[in-house]
């Protein structure tokens, strides 16, 4: 058994270490598509096809918050609000999204969580849909982001194999919707079938490497 000082000590290493961070971010979800918030509108889980057991069992395990509201109802203002910690209408991310064809993004005088937490030591990733800048200098690689597996922007936004994302943007049907790593497309048109377990995958690899390691992440 330990002994009372190596314990002790134990316990100070636990309290300097920094909390891991990841965030679950969705575009569209109804407050009730989560089983855990099924029950405080006084439904069963039987109620909605929503089956979201990982998620219930993370809130039972830890807080649920019953008064957060998002900031915005669209894509870029949100994912700014949240990132910055301001009202999206302060960032110059509103009311519109950002299109495929924007010149600029998030502004470069406007610091991210993921700065903060980079220069703290985090490793950061973020996995998944971007939409705060699809041009260089405006990318996550730009602001924080260690690494970056996802979308710049909506799916509507580009066209994929058997879609055309719509005759006055995409006329010639040549406005593939890309895939990036890091700074470089890896894939376009993105395919879709695979995308979401192909996601899982980095963000698991990207937990277990840092955790393994020992330093504090933010996903």
């Amino acid at each position: 058994l330990p002994t009372t000082t190596s314990r002790s000590s134990d316990d100070k290493q636990h309290k300097k270490r920094p909390p891991n961070v990841v965030i679950l971010f969705a575009d569209n979800l109804a407050y009730d598509d989560v089983g855990t918030f099924q029950t405080n509108n006084n439904k069963s889980s039987n109620d909605s096809s929503s089956r979201t057991p990982r998620t219930d069992t993370l809130a039972t395990q830890g807080l649920k918050l019953l008064h957060w509201n998002s900031p915005a109802v669209l894509c870029s203002a949100s994912r700014a609000a949240l990132l910055t910690g301001k009202y999206p209408i302060r960032t110059g991310v509103y009311p519109r999204v950002f299109e495929p064809d924007a010149q600029h993004g998030l502004l470069a005088n406007e610091t991210t969580i993921a700065d903060y937490l980079q220069q703290e030591g985090y490793a950061t990733k973020l996995v998944g849909k971007w939409h705060l800048g699809s041009r260089p200098g405006y990318l996550p690689i730009d602001r924080g982001f260690d690494e970056w597996f996802g979308i710049p922007y909506h799916m509507s936004g580009g066209s994929l194999d058997g879609h055309v994302c719509g005759k006055e943007r995409d006329p010639n049907g040549t406005l593939w919707l890309p895939l990036f790593d890091g700074r470089d497309i890896v894939e376009q048109p993105v395919d879709l079938t695979n995308l979401a377990p192909r996601y899982v995958q980095e963000a698991r690899e990207f937990i277990l490497e840092h955790a393994s390691q020992q330093q504090p992440f933010f996903l």
